[in-house]
């Protein structure tokens, strides 16, 4: 498949901005997004809030670097698949949230598509993002 260098390396950047800016806010609010994570449920904040940075910030710099592409997008997506059920529950949602809920659930479906359509591309066949 022949792919456009200029729009993979775009496209790449964009969706990796997402992590990275995620991440850089958990670290400048680490005690209240533990707060949070505690709030709606989630098993020992503190570590998952770490996890969540790691994840973010990490993956999200090792995407937009080109490097390690492919798992790193898997690993992400997985985090990813994690954050959405666990955060924007639109189901058990009160009536008025339900629909904010859904959009976010939704976005971040196709986020999780599109970490999958980076992991199953060949990056253009340079080496360091397989």
């Amino acid at each position: 498949m022949q792919t456009s260098p200029v729009l993979y390396r775009s496209g790449r950047a964009l969706l990796a901005s997402l992590f990275v800016v995620s991440g850089l806010l958990k670290i400048t609010a680490f005690s209240g997004v533990v707060g949070y994570m505690d709030r709606i449920g989630v098993p020992f904040a503190t570590f998952s809030v770490l996890a969540a940075i790691l994840v973010e910030f990490g993956g999200g710099l090792a995407i937009l670097a080109g490097w390690r592409v492919r798992p790193v997008a898997v690993i992400v997506a997985l985090f990813t698949v994690i954050a959405t059920l666990t955060a924007h529950r639109f189901w058990q949602a009160e009536p008025a949230a339900m629909q904010n809920q859904l959009n976010h659930f939704l976005k971040n479906v196709a986020i999780i598509g599109a970490l999958l359509m980076l992991a199953a591309s060949d990056g253009g066949g340079s080496p360091e993002e397989k």
